[in-house]
């Protein structure tokens, strides 16, 4: 911060960053997801900032508990491609992991690295890929 003649402190310009929930820029520092870190995540609007504060608290919540699924479902899907080959079912942990993840999107990307295309396009994207590949699995385990 600068400081004038008289000794009034100026604020330094702020440059506008895109919203971190709807990926629209704004200069407005009235709501920041994360104050006083070293890259803060400013929302435009009041609805922008309690949607993303309740993203956070539910990126929180299921986090640890999806990683937890998404390992057992991987150690399985390791387990029935290597003892059972040659069955339809091998792909049963595949099809978890991707509803599980069109489920609870949040956990493939933290909330700071929504920024680019905002919490709500991102977690669309997420959602389809991850329905993309569910319905992969499936097709598998119905045409096998």
């Amino acid at each position: 911060m600068k400081t004038s003649e008289k000794g009034k402190t100026k604020a330094k310009p702020v440059e506008p960053e895109k919203c971190v929930c709807c990926g629209k820029m704004t200069a407005s520092r009235d709501y920041i997801l994360n104050p006083g870190a070293g890259h803060e995540l400013p929302c435009c609007g009041a609805a922008c900032y309690e949607y993303a504060q309740a993203f956070v608290a539910r990126d929180k919540k299921f986090r640890m508990p999806f990683y937890l699924i998404l390992t057992v479902l991987v150690v399985a899907n390791l387990f029935l491609f290597g003892l059972t080959p040659d069955t339809r079912w091998k792909y049963v942990p595949m099809l978890g992991i991707g509803a599980m993840a069109a489920v609870f999107p949040y956990v493939f990307a933290r909330y700071d690295r929504y920024q680019a295309l905002g919490l709500k396009k991102t977690t669309v994207i997420i959602r389809v890929v991850a329905a993309a590949f569910a319905a992969f699995a499936a097709a598998l385990i119905i045409t096998y």
